[in-house]
């Protein structure tokens, strides 16, 4: 086996397996990676932070069915932003998970965190009710 080789054909076989001195590092699949690597961490990070931190949130504290045509909520909600109106839609189901009673209830202006007591007007026995949903208006 010989030290000396051409350099036509070591430069031949740096290039084809890669080991070329005019690759950068940058070059090919290296750039796009990096770069979508960049966005998709930022945005990672920011959906993180945005849903671990909501407007409003809210959380049921106990029913009560009072009849066949009444159930009680008591719920708590705290507000970010105090300043505008709020509202959670609450909820009223039957044993088969049929919503039997609806209804929206205003937060009163100014208040950063309550506990509210309501009663749901249903059309049939309820045995369990939920926060469907609270936003701001």
């Amino acid at each position: 086996m010989s030290s000396n080789q051409d350099p036509q054909v070591t430069a031949f076989l740096r290039e084809r397996y890669g080991n070329s001195e005019g690759r950068k590092w940058l070059a090919g699949w290296k750039l796009p990676a990096l770069v979508i690597a960049l966005i998709g961490g930022s945005w990672l990070i920011w959906s993180g932070s945005h849903a671990a931190n909501p407007e409003i949130r809210s959380s049921l504290i106990s029913f009560t069915s009072l009849s066949s045509t009444s159930m009680e909520i008591r719920y708590s909600v705290q507000i970010k932003h105090p300043i505008g109106n709020h509202q959670c839609t609450l909820i009223a189901r039957d044993s088969e998970k049929n919503t039997v009673g609806e209804i929206v209830d205003q937060i009163p202006l100014g208040q950063a965190s309550s506990t509210r007591m309501v009663i749901i007007p249903t059309r049939l026995q309820a045995v369990n009710a939920a926060i469907g949903s609270c936003t701001s208006l």
